[in-house]
């Protein structure tokens, strides 16, 4: 799915951010929506700042799996620190980062191709490459939040 209906689909979800089902996460809502947050922020704005001249793609099986088909083992990758939620998320802080993300994926639109993040277990991912493991990694913790909202 396309990371602009992602981003509608999380202010969607706005009014939700305090639920929590301990047998699915141990985190709620919030925290999904403001972790996803937090790493398409900080995605998108490593776009912006590397060289796409230095831009070096390598194979990995990690990176094939993962962007053929999607898939991200629930609980068993721990995310770095930077891209925690540091308090409980309120609806002004989801909101806050989520407006921030809007603009900078309208900010990436206009980059080089080349324009590239480094993933700490994926490697180069070019902008192309870079808006799918958003979109990816996006759906996952949307299909977690899926799973504490069913009654």
């Amino acid at each position: 799915m396309e990371l602009e209906k992602l981003l509608q689909k999380i202010e969607l979800l706005l009014p939700e951010i305090n639920k929590e089902k301990l047998e699915i996460s141990k985190t709620s809502v919030g925290w999904h929506l403001e972790h996803s947050l937090l790493i398409i922020n900080g995605s998108l704005k490593g776009l912006t700042m590397t060289n796409p001249d230095n831009y070096k793609p390598k194979f990995s099986i990690k990176k094939f799996v993962f962007l053929n088909f999607g898939m991200i083992p629930r609980g068993k990758i721990k995310s770095p620190k930077q891209f925690v939620p540091l308090e409980t998320p309120t609806k002004e802080s989801t909101e806050k980062l989520l407006n921030l993300a809007k603009d900078r994926l309208e900010a990436v639109k206009n980059l080089p191709s080349r324009s590239y993040i480094t993933h700490p277990f994926l490697g180069d991912l070019n902008k192309k490459t870079t808006l799918k493991f958003l979109s990816l990694h996006t759906n996952h913790h949307l299909k977690i939040i899926d799973d504490i909202l069913k009654v």
